[in-house]
């Protein structure tokens, strides 16, 4: 079977990515959601990556233009998955919610649709049977700004067909990402298994009231020798996912700190809408946060 066309499912930040870059890639692109005001944000969105791609990358001109040809937009799920070859999935980190938009997308679906999440720290058997193919079903997960950190984890379960697994890693070649094959099921994959402590580990700092934000960042980039702390990334990744992450492993695992950080992140930032770069304000205010300025590291 050949991919020719992509759904989709989910508009934020990483969806609106994964679409831009399947379609400047040559493939035609749905993008799907529930709301019609998340799908105009989404076509804005992707007017700014194009924009970002010819200024990161060199790319022509026309071949941006030929991307946002190829790109739609719709609210209508079973049109948009009538003739869909893989499915991408990009919504919230919480899996009764992945779970359901699977299920809803099986009956739709022609049989040879490969689905495949971008779930960043779910385990592949909490979700697989929703889809009811999971010898069809695997992750596909890409980082943010996926046109410069251009990794794909592909990742497998127990069911998935080895054929399967392998078109995906030659698809994830196809749309210029580097695929990082993961043959056994891991939370986190390899780029979250390394950054999520990270993280959790910057929060305790701040909320325990050990240091300031900028002071954690200013360690990190100055000994690390990099260009973006830790509350940097959290902004980059947002700060809704960097919750609903953080509150679902606390439930899991029952620890008081990862409650406690989730609960920080909850009261300063989501609720008042801080959601980081694509709010333009999180820990730091965008497009000119404090971290990039002159002497912020002096």
């Amino acid at each position: 079977m050949e991919i020719r066309r992509v759904l989709v499912v989910g508009t934020g930040t990483l969806g609106s990515q994964i679409g831009f870059q399947c379609a400047l890639h040559g493939f035609e692109t749905v993008m799907y959601d529930v709301d019609e005001g998340a799908l105009e944000r989404c076509e804005a969105a992707h007017q700014k990556i194009g924009r970002a791609v010819r200024a990161d990358l060199g790319t022509p001109g026309e071949a941006i233009a030929a991307a946002h040809v190829r790109l739609s937009y719709t609210t209508d799920l079973a049109g948009a998955a009538a003739e869909a070859d893989l499915v991408s999935e990009s919504v919230p980190e919480d899996p009764g919610l992945k779970r359901k938009v699977f299920a809803q997308l099986g009956e739709p679906c022609p049989s040879r649709t490969i689905f495949t999440t971008n779930s960043s720290t779910l385990l592949l058997s909490d979700m697989a049977e929703a889809s009811g193919r999971p010898e069809r079903f695997l992750a596909l997960h890409f980082a943010n700004q996926i046109w410069v950190n251009n990794v794909a984890e592909i990742m497998r379960h127990p069911g998935t067909d080895p054929e399967v697994f392998e078109q995906v890693v030659r698809f994830a070649r196809e749309i210029g990402m580097v695929p990082i094959r993961l043959e056994k099921e891991q939370n986190g994959y390899v780029l979250n298994t390394l950054l999520v402590p990270l993280l959790g580990a910057a929060l305790s700092l701040v909320v325990n009231g050990v240091a300031s934000h900028e002071d954690v960042d200013r360690t990190w980039m100055i000994a690390m020798k990099v260009p973006m702390g830790p509350f940097g990334t959290l902004d980059l990744v947002g700060l809704q996912t960097a919750h609903d992450i953080t509150a679902y492993w606390a439930s899991r695992s029952g620890d008081e700190q990862s409650r406690r950080n989730a609960a920080f992140l909850k009261e300063h930032y989501v609720d008042r809408g801080r959601l980081g770069v694509a709010t333009g304000e999180g820990f730091y205010t965008y497009p000119d946060p404090a971290f990039r300025r002159p002497g912020f590291l002096d």
